[in-house]
C-alpha cells in the first residue's frame, strides 16, 4: 500500500474523517493538498502536523466545492503546486438532511445537495478537463454515507444526494475507465468524530456487529485500500464501512 511518489488531493481534509484519510495517505508515502471551506485554524493544524508527524509535503486550499468557479481555481493553484494528483478523495460533505418531508426548505435542499453531489460533480469534472491532471492508474474516492443505502427518517435530502453520489461515481467509472482512472466509493456507517455522547455510542454499538462505533481511522484503512496497487483492477465498486450495522 505504499504511495511513495504519488500526491493526493483530499477535499473536506482537514478535520473529522477528512483528517484521519489525509494522515494515513501521508504515513503512507503521499504529499498531500487538502481542500477546506473556512476554517482556518484547523486548516494550520493539519498542515503542521501532518507534516511533521510524517515528514511528507502538505499544502492547505481554501475552497468552497460547492462553487464550480472557486473549484477551478483551487484545482488550477493545486496542480501549479503539485503538477498532477493520481489520488482524489472527495470527503467534503455535511448538512443536517433537511428534516422531514415536506418541511424541507428550498434552500436546504439545495446545500445539502451542493456540498455532497454537486461538489464531486464540480471536481471530478475541473480535474479530467485539465490534461495530466488525473494521469493513467488514478484512483479517485468518494465518501458516501450509510444513508445512500438506507432509507433513514428525516435524512430525505442528504439521502439522495449520498445516493446520488454512489451512482455518479458507478456510472463515472465507466466513463474514464478507458483512460486508467478508476473510482470508487466508501460508505462510512456511524462514525464517532468526538460528538456523540457516550449514551449514543451504547446504541450504535448495540446495533453493530462488531459491538462498537466506527472511528475515522476505520474509514481511513478502506481509502487506502482503493488509493494503493493493491485495488488496480478494482473499480465502480462501493464498499460500506459500518461494522455490520444493521
Amino acid at each position: 500500500m505504499r504511495l511513495v511518489g504519488k500526491n493526493a488531493l483530499v477535499t473536506g481534509g482537514t478535520r473529522g474523517i477528512g483528517r484521519a484519510i489525509a494522515q494515513r495517505l501521508a504515513e503512507n508515502g503521499a504529499d498531500l493538498a487538502l481542500f477546506y471551506r473556512a476554517d482556518h485554524a484547523a486548516a494550520e493544524s493539519a498542515r503542521r502536523e501532518i507534516g511533521a508527524s510524517t515528514g511528507r509535503r502538505v499544502r492547505a486550499y481554501a475552497v468552497d466545492v460547492a462553487d464550480p468557479e472557486a473549484v477551478a481555481a483551487g484545482v488550477g493553484g493545486a496542480l501549479s503546486d503539485f503538477g498532477a494528483f493520481p489520488i482524489l478523495v472527495h470527503n467534503a460533505g455535511g448538512g443536517d438532511g433537511g428534516g422531514r418531508m415536506p418541511g424541507i426548505r428550498d434552500d436546504q435542499w439545495r446545500s445539502v445537495l451542493g456540498v455532497n453531489l454537486d461538489a464531486a460533480f464540480f471536481l471530478t469534472r475541473e480535474m479530467l478537463r485539465r490534461p495530466g491532471a488525473l494521469p493513467p492508474d488514478s484512483s479517485v474516492v468518494f465518501i458516501a454515507s450509510g444513508a445512500g443505502h438506507d432509507p433513514i427518517e428525516g435524512l430525505a435530502a442528504y439521502g439522495a444526494a449520498k445516493a446520488g453520489l454512489i451512482h455518479f461515481a458507478a456510472v463515472l467509472a465507466q466513463d474514464v475507465g478507458p483512460r486508467g482512472v478508476r473510482v470508487n466509493v466508501v460508505s462510512p456507517g456511524f462514525t464517532d468524530v468526538g460528538r456523540a455522547s457516550d449514551a449514543q455510542k451504547q446504541a450504535v454499538a448495540a446495533r453493530t456487529a462488531l459491538r462498537r462505533a466506527g472511528t475515522p481511522e476505520d474509514v481511513a484503512g478502506a481509502v487506502l485500500f482503493f488509493a494503493s496497487d493493491l485495488s488496480s483492477f478494482v473499480t465502480g465498486q462501493w464498499l460500506r464501512v459500518n461494522g455490520g450495522a444493521v
